[in-house]
């Protein structure tokens, strides 16, 4: 069966096959479904207008083509179409699209049927609403109706190609700067060659991780669909050897996203254990194969509230670049582990520390451009005031203790002994302190330099310990890497061994020595919580930061109370907040 991505069909087709929801071959789901989300509005995420419009050469009704240009350049139309849609008709000498001929007409019934199925990519098909399928055949009512169709177009052409929803409008700590896209260009070309099929599958990212979750999605959504799976009542451990009531349910809840496990007609106790211990390794609790409430209370998540996790998790997706590029950095902060991506395969899969609750890691792209040996740690006024200030009113001894330094306090007073630390307003820290290298510094040997808004890097650790944890929320929201030398290595030299070397040979010397990229390298930190594999299987993670409920109620049309992460500052000195209670030293200063 082909590839949904890479289906060719054309436009005719789709009008055999109607508007129905009716689930279509996998060939076509990828392709149709990009169309749905253009016709609630194309003004939701800004659209580039072509430069300079150049009429297309399209047959179409005169008398409808008057109207058209009338209604768009009207001075009742001024500020209120948006730029893509004037632009769209613009290229088009003001002709209809949609209506006027039979072309049209075929183009329309293609963009219907890929609205129809734009839940097959986690959209709503009721956000673009298309007007009545009985098509006038000119004149005012044949405008609306082209104008509408247009609108829906435009909409679902965003919606694919950039996200329903911008990063911005749900979280106060993720930035992706939008690649620019053209739609109202692209839309009328594909409009004048009848390729609105192909126009619309190439709006759907091509990532195997993106096309796995697709299939997930139409899998989970035929589970909701037929009911779910049975709900088991929290009532302590399922005994799998007992006459526990609830032993049926559970069987029949594991057999729901376990193939293997549904093949068995009468399992034992062995292989109920075995079913459950893959089903806590899908959602990242104990593997100790034993039913108890946590376990519970995962199996209990309804089929429909997955359904929503993956289509969240498909909206992420579409921030990304496509295509991502062919060596790249990705940590994936639920699954607190960073990859090393080459020609999309992982050489590389490391553990990692992430940043806690109160600080988190951001959802970000950044640019490695170096990789600092020995790093000197320039300490954040927030993490400064929150973290070392406490000490620093008990200790004046604290700083160099630690290897650290003022760099703008007294002259003469590296250590900060002279200043009167009970003068400092936590808010307003108006001290630089740096932590120089050393065995014991928070950045440990290795960094890889990648500016960004957040203050955000990927660094050794001197606590190696902390890696051994299953959960490695800790830090102030850089990420730590167990395996930073062979990663900075890939990042440097592209090679672990002759990268390891040249890294080893600087941290002999113990002076900080900056490594520049001959190729500066892209890293992401990103966040997913559903991870669905090339076998059908998903691996749900836990939603750390609770992510994943705001973008849902925005998706769903919803309006959030406010965009995550506003309530703290990710190590910005320009937004501090500090609580109100006294704080209690800690004794892991890290970034």
């Amino acid at each position: 069966m082909k590839d949904l991505h890479s289906v060719k069909m054309h436009h005719r087709r789709l009008c055999e096959l109607g508007p129905g929801r009716a689930r279509l071959p996998i060939a076509l789901r990828g392709a149709i479904m990009v169309t749905s989300l253009i016709a609630a509005g194309c003004a939701t995420v800004p659209v580039k207008p072509a430069a300079t419009p150049t009429p297309l050469m399209i047959q179409a009704d005169a008398s409808t083509q008057t109207v058209l240009r009338r209604l768009i350049r009207s001075p009742a139309m001024a500020g209120k179409a948006p730029d893509s849609l004037q632009a769209f008709y613009a290229q088009r000498d003001f002709k209809p699209a949609w209506t006027g001929d039979t072309d049209s007409e075929a183009n329309a019934a293609a963009l219907r049927t890929v609205i129809a199925h734009a839940h097959e990519q986690g959209l709503r098909e009721g956000d673009y609403k298309l007007p009545p399928a009985a098509t006038p055949k000119s004149g005012d009512q044949a405008a609306a109706y082209d104008m509408a169709m247009t609108a829906a177009a435009l909409r679902i052409a965003q919606d694919l190609q950039l996200g329903r929803v911008p990063p911005g409008a749900v979280y106060n700590d993720a930035v992706f700067a939008a690649a620019p896209f053209d739609a109202a260009t692209e839309l009328a070309q594909a409009a004048a060659n009848h390729h609105i099929v192909e126009f619309y599958a190439d709006r759907v990212p091509k990532a195997p991780a993106y096309r796995a979750l697709e299939k997930a999605l139409a899998r989970y959504q035929d589970i909701a669909d037929e009911g779910g799976w049975p709900a088991l009542p929290l009532k302590g451990e399922i005994r799998l050897d007992s006459k526990d009531a609830r032993l049926p349910d559970l069987i029949k809840r594991l057999a729901s996203e376990d193939t293997d496990f549904a093949a068995i007609d009468h399992p034992s106790a062995n292989q109920i254990r075995d079913a459950v211990k893959r089903f806590q390794a899908r959602n990242a609790l104990p593997e100790d194969g034993r039913p108890g409430n946590a376990t519970i209370a995962v199996l209990n998540i309804t089929a429909q509230q997955r359904v929503q996790q993956i289509a969240a998790n498909m909206e992420r997706w579409r921030w990304l670049p496509r295509p991502l590029e062919s060596r790249y950095i990705a940590v994936n902060v639920p699954g607190q582990t960073v990859k090393f991506f080459r020609d999309g395969k992982a050489e590389l899969t490391s553990r990692v520390v992430v940043g806690r609750k109160a600080s988190p890691t951001p959802i970000a792209r950044a640019m490695v451009v170096a990789a600092v040996v020995n790093p000197p740690w320039d300490i954040p006024g927030d993490i400064a005031a929150r973290d070392l200030l406490p000490h620093l009113l008990q200790n004046p001894d604290y700083l160099q203790a630690k290897r650290m330094v003022v760099t703008n306090g007294p002259q003469g007073d590296p250590y900060g002994r002279k200043i009167n630390w009970r003068k400092v307003i936590p808010a307003e820290f108006p001290y630089a302190i740096q932590q120089l290298p050393g065995p014991s510094a928070a950045l440990g040997a290795v960094m890889l330099d990648s500016p960004n808004d957040f203050d955000v890097y990927l660094h050794d650790t001197p606590n190696k310990q902390l890696f051994s944890l299953t959960d490695r929320e800790i830090s102030n929201g850089c990420v730590r890497v167990q395996q930073i030398f062979p990663l900075a290595a890939l990042a440097l030299k592209d090679d672990v061994q002759r990268g390891t070397a040249a890294l080893q040979k600087e941290e002999k010397t113990g002076k900080t020595q900056r490594l520049a990229l001959d190729k500066p390298l892209p890293v992401y930190f990103l966040y997913w919580t559903a991870v669905a594999g090339a076998d059908g299987g998903v691996e749900f993670l836990p939603d750390l930061y609770g992510r994943d409920a705001p973008l849902i109620t925005a998706l769903n049309g919803k309006a959030s109370a406010q965009r995550l992460g506003e309530p703290h500052q990710l190590a910005m000195p320009s937004a501090l907040a500090m609580p109100s209670a006294p704080v209690m030293p800690s004794d892991d200063v890290s970034p």
